[in-house]
């Protein structure tokens, strides 16, 4: 991997692709003294080196799991597990969240339907006695991945009350539902998908096998 890093560099590439190559990549870099000096060596610039420094390592390969990288803003459809409303819940209250379909990369499971999915509220004000309308106000959090990793996410939504209406509270209904993407790329351990047996033969076959 090191190697790598010097010829993407040598091959005209800039120093920032070569960072968000190192983000966004399964990454198994040679961090010995020996090997960062022959980086420096190489002329390496120091965001380089640092990067490939922090970046995050696959964890060890596990029996029957398979290391796969979930890209920057991968789509994670979700449900909303509650009902919301601006005269219950108040700012920084945790919003729950499930996860409508399985996530899948290179058609392997990372993020299965039925996952948790969390958010935070922002904002949650009934209308104001000044007649400022009600608002209702989130965003996301993380939800977890096959491995049992919380993995980042962006995105939230928001509800306001109507000037014409004048709504003294807004809400949100258990069972709704809303787009939000992973923020980052993050590199999860997912189990193996499962083969599936060769048939074996009835006795009946195995006593009298076609001429």
């Amino acid at each position: 991997m090191n190697q790598d890093v010097i010829e993407m560099l040598r091959s005209g590439l800039s120093v920032r692709t070569v960072i968000q190559r190192i983000h966004d990549s399964p990454c198994k870099f040679d961090k010995s003294a020996e090997s960062l000096e022959a980086l420096r060596t190489a002329n390496v610039p120091y965001r380089v080196l640092m990067a490939m420094m922090q970046a995050p390592e696959l964890a060890a390969p596990v029996k029957g799991r398979i290391p796969t990288l979930i890209p920057d803003s991968t789509l994670v459809e979700v449900v909303l597990s509650e009902s919301l409303d601006t005269a219950a819940q108040k700012p920084g209250y945790i919003v729950y969240f499930r996860v409508l379909e399985d996530v899948r990369i290179q058609g392997l499971r990372v993020i299965a339907k039925g996952a948790r999915a969390r958010g935070r509220l922002l904002d949650s004000r009934e209308r104001s006695r000044t007649g400022e309308p009600a608002r209702l106000e989130w965003n996301m959090m993380d939800v977890e991945a096959a491995d049992g990793q919380r993995i980042p996410l962006r995105g939230g939504n928001e509800r306001a009350g109507s000037e014409i209406n004048q709504e003294r509270s807004v809400s949100a209904e258990e069972g709704e539902e809303f787009r939000t993407f992973t923020y980052g790329s993050r590199k999860v351990n997912v189990p193996a998908p499962i083969q599936a047996s060769p048939i074996a033969p009835s006795p009946s076959e195995r006593t009298n096998p076609k001429q």
